[in-house]
């Protein structure tokens, strides 16, 4: 099947990428499987004919083979060899509406207020979704020195209201780039988005299981233009 899909997600995955966005056919979340190497794609998988890596709001064409869905990554389906085509971009003012409509309306993000889900919890209580966009409260970018490793987080609120702080580590290879050029320290979003007036949204996904834990991350940050 060809799919057209607007990417919302195109993140680090060990050496390799994890990409996933909504189809534009079926208006659902699917997440892009190769056959090279299990639960990811290559560099080469993730880019188009020409060697250009698929960016966020990019629309893009794919060739589908069957579903791969598990119990923690329902929406997982196998890639066609075939070359991906780009189609059009998402990023101009009068789609900023148009993609907030698949804002998450939950208060919690993929299904709890922790930064993980105990992996064995899955094994008879699949998730209905994991993978979702949100549009963050209060966001600072946390940059940490461990043992000299970088580690990069979102701090974030969801819903004004509401009292329960994010702190996900961030995966997204493009935004990981702004962040490199900054010492440690926690940073006000908008010193990251200071030329001109943007909405900031961010893509979450479950991780595979790691020391007995799937763990949330933010696998795509997303920087609209304000509507006029």
């Amino acid at each position: 099947m060809v799919d057209r899909i607007l990417c919302l997600a195109n993140s680090y995955k060990h050496d390799h990428r994890c990409v996933a966005g909504i189809s534009i056919v079926t208006q659902q979340w699917v997440r892009l499987v190769g056959h090279t190497i299990p639960g990811c794609l290559t560099l080469k998988e993730a880019s188009y004919a020409d060697g250009k890596e698929i960016r966020l709001l990019d629309i893009f064409e794919a060739e589908i083979d069957e579903s791969c869905a598990s119990n923690s990554h329902p929406e997982d389906v196998y890639l066609n060899p075939r070359p991906l085509r780009r189609i059009d971009r998402f990023d101009q003012p009068h789609h900023t509406g148009k993609l907030t409509s698949h804002l998450s309306k939950n208060q919690t993000v993929l299904q709890g207020a922790s930064d993980r889900i105990y992996y064995r919890k899955l094994e008879s209580n699949p998730v209905s979704n994991s993978i979702e966009l949100i549009k963050p409260e209060d966001l600072w970018w946390w940059i940490r020195d461990e043992a000299g490793k970088r580690r990069n987080r979102a701090l974030f609120r969801v819903g004004r209201a509401n009292r329960i702080r994010y702190d996900l580590a961030v995966t997204d290879p493009v935004w990981l780039q702004q962040l490199h050029h900054l010492n440690p320290g926690i940073y006000p979003n908008s010193l990251l988005t200071p030329d001109k007036p943007c909405k900031t949204l961010l893509t979450v996904s479950l991780s595979e299981p790691f020391e007995g834990f799937h763990y949330k991350i933010v696998a795509g940050v997303i920087c609209l233009p304000e509507s006029a």
